[in-house]
């Protein structure tokens, strides 16, 4: 692992000088003379060595950069246009202000930029008070260089961005730590923490944004999808969420108490089919994957939004896949017609894993445990044949008979599996035959990926909007979609630049 340096590293603001301070730092490292005997451990320390200057060098380089930014009239000119702040705030300039940035390899630099700091507004006419008397802070301030720029926790926006990945895609903050380290960054983990959390905020209020447009212009739809074989699969996860106690006594550590409840987050994949029913995973070709746990309606949103951008209507075929869960039933081929889909357009499959397990339960309640699973097995193999009206019977046949092990679920089973073949979502014969698939693989993988690996652990709990935050986060790492979520995040904000 790369060590990173403890104690920041003043940036050299001049070009030359750094160069040449590498160089003095290089030139012994790569002096095969320097060592008596080398091995493979002599090696890997010298080029962790070698990696940490260069690294350096960068970091300066960043500095030169970034300060000539600060200091140029045209950045300053754009960032007072385009970086506004929040709508509906007053804001007052309160001059220039130094503030410290840290750059890869440790570097940090040191630059003086204008701040402005959100009051009250003022209610009456007359001459201005004087500064430190111009009335209450509302705690809302910004650098309009650095936002413009993308500056935020002190980091730049490359760091925030790999940052937050690490923290995302790593089993806990601690382990990002080592992650961070490659980019000769000592970060503790609340900073970690603090930085990906501000983040992925930003990344909610961006789709939160888009949701507000979609609601109140929904502009023509889009034609990513057309003449497409198009699979949607949905389902829900579990992970635990938090609320905090705010009354009572704190424990021993100075922490409140709080607790958790198990929440199921609904998550969402869309995806094109090939000639043979693959999904195609080339990033070129529209690839969406996205969720929340704030509910069904919210989740519905999401979906429509999602759909109509694509233009689902004009695909050639539509593949609806999910297992048993009646809020997807109940709900996606509602929204699907809503979204001028044709019946015909729509093919509409239950998972044949879920389907199998519950083949499994049923025979478990027939006829016992041993002789259930040979039953399960035979009939699995059937359904695979297309003969789920033959299984619907044979199961209508032993519920009359009412000797079985477990009539309640027998019932239950029954009622399941009738309502499925009569919706045609169990005809797996013809939909092999039109190369389609009959799995849910795609969007099981999804929750794997992204609620089970990071957001579901062991004496994990999250407070609700960063576990929001974090499941959106991850939607888009999964389906490579990481350097467009990052862009959108960089420039939330901002107004459009002026062309003339």
């Amino acid at each position: 692992m790369l060590e990173a340096p403890t104690q920041p590293i003043p940036a050299i603001l001049d070009l030359e000088q750094a160069i040449d301070e590498l160089r003095q730092t290089i030139q012994p490292l790569i002096d095969p003379s320097q060592e008596k005997s080398w091995d493979g451990v002599q090696l890997k320390r010298k080029e962790a060595a070698i990696l940490q200057a260069c690294l350096q060098l960068a970091g300066h380089c960043i500095a030169i950069l970034i300060y000539q930014l600060v200091l140029s009239q045209s950045v300053q000119m754009s960032a007072n246009v385009r970086a506004t702040g929040k709508a509906g705030l007053h804001y007052t300039s309160e001059g220039f202000k130094e503030v410290t940035i840290s750059l890869i390899g440790g570097v940090e630099v040191r630059v003086q930029t204008l701040y402005k700091l959100a009051r009250k507004a003022r209610k009456r006419k007359g001459r201005k008070k004087k500064r430190g008397k111009r009335g209450k802070k509302n705690g809302q301030g910004f650098y309009p260089v650095l936002v413009l720029l993308g500056i935020s926790e002190r980091t730049t926006p490359f760091v925030r961005s790999y940052v937050t990945q690490a923290a995302t895609q790593s089993p806990s903050f601690e382990q990002a730590r080592p992650v961070v380290a490659w980019l000769g960054l000592d970060f503790s983990k609340s900073r970690i923490r603090r930085i990906s959390e501000a983040f992925c905020q930003v990344g909610l209020a961006v789709r939160a944004k888009q949701l507000a447009r979609f609601a109140t212009d929904q502009t023509a739809a889009g034609t990513a999808l057309k003449g497409k074989r198009v699979a949607l699969a949905v389902d829900g996860g579990r992970l635990n969420i938090r609320k905090t106690h705010r009354k009572g006594r704190k424990r021993k550590s100075g922490w409140p108490g709080y607790k958790a409840d198990w929440r199921e987050p609904k998550l969402l994949i869309i995806y094109i089919l090939d000639e043979e029913g693959h999904k195609v995973t080339r990033t070129d070709i529209p690839l969406v994957a996205d969720g929340t746990l704030l509910g069904l309606a919210e989740f519905i949103k999401i979906l429509e939004m999602w759909l109509h951008q694509l233009g689902l209507s004009q695909a050639e075929s539509i593949v609806l896949l999910g297992d048993g869960a009646e809020w997807i039933w109940n709900n996606i081929p509602t929204l699907l017609e809503k979204l001028g889909c044709q019946p015909a357009q729509i093919s509409q499959i239950l998972d044949n894993c879920h389907a199998t397990q519950h083949l499994y339960t049923l025979g478990e309640a027939l006829f016992g445990a041993t002789a259930g699973k040979a039953w399960a097995k035979k009939w699995t193999k059937k359904l695979k044949k297309g003969k789920a009206k033959a299984l619907v019977s044979e199961i209508k046949h032993f519920l009359d008979n009412k000797k079985n092990k477990d009539q309640e679920t027998v019932q239950t089973e029954y009622n399941f599996f009738l309502k499925h073949q009569k919706k045609g979502r169990l005809d797996y014969a013809d939909f092999k035959e039109q190369k389609l698939p009959i799995g849910s693989g795609a969007v099981e993988s999804l929750i794997r990926q992204v609620v089970n690996t990071r957001l579901k652990s062991c004496s994990k709990a999250w407070l609700e909007e960063n576990a929001e935050a974090f499941l959106h986060a991850r939607c888009q790492r999964t389906v490579h979609k990481w350097s467009d979520f990052c862009d959108t995040v960089l420039t939330f904000g901002l107004t459009p630049p002026f062309t003339s």
